[in-house]
């Protein structure tokens, strides 16, 4: 399915060292109406987010010749708070993929990947500023609220013992209470 008006005002950030993958991904987001910036480096990705692209979602690949999908994802939590971060990697690095979707990571996706379940999470991510709907962003931080605040309740406000059931570190806890605003009541 073609548009030919951008759905986003922002871009597609695709983060990509293999050429061929990186080109048809802008390709099809090009084709679905999204406008792309694409890098194939953590330094070029890094140029970019310092001249002022602020894309509307990242996609990183979490092997590149000069560091990794997480320098990437770091670089992306320092600089545009927010924006959520979908990492792609091949059969060997899942458990880092997996690392940095617990440190707050939209997601994760294995290549092959279905390209068309990637656009229509891409769509719902980033929805369209002129459909009035909520993004998919919005209700897994509405979720991702309401998971913490009920095992906070449920472990007696205890930092350490909820961190330890939701998996996470208590640093990543006390900063996703933060980001949500999260006190004891």
């Amino acid at each position: 399915m073609s548009r030919s008006q951008p759905e986003v005002a922002n871009p597609v950030m695709i983060v990509e060292d293999d050429e061929l993958m990186r080109l048809s991904l802008e390709d099809r987001f090009r084709l679905e109406g999204f406008a792309v910036v694409a890098a194939g480096t953590v330094e070029g990705a890094r140029l970019r987010l310092e001249a002022g692209v602020r894309p509307s979602i990242v996609l990183t690949d979490v092997r590149l010749p000069d560091g990794s999908g997480i320098a990437v994802f770091e670089l992306c939590r320092a600089l545009l708070p927010g924006v959520p971060v979908i990492v792609m990697t091949a059969f060997g690095s899942v458990s880092d993929a997996v690392r940095l979707v617990k440190a707050g990571a939209l997601d994760y996706v294995e290549k092959p990947f279905d390209l068309d379940a990637l656009i229509e999470t891409v769509r719902m991510t980033v929805s369209s500023s002129d459909g009035g709907e909520r993004g998919l962003r919005d209700s897994v931080e509405e979720a991702e609220r309401a998971a913490i605040l009920e095992a906070l309740v449920r472990n007696g406000w205890a930092i350490s013992r909820t961190a330890d059931v939701l998996g996470i570190s208590r640093k990543n806890l006390w900063e996703k209470m933060r980001r949500y605003r999260i006190e004891r009541q």
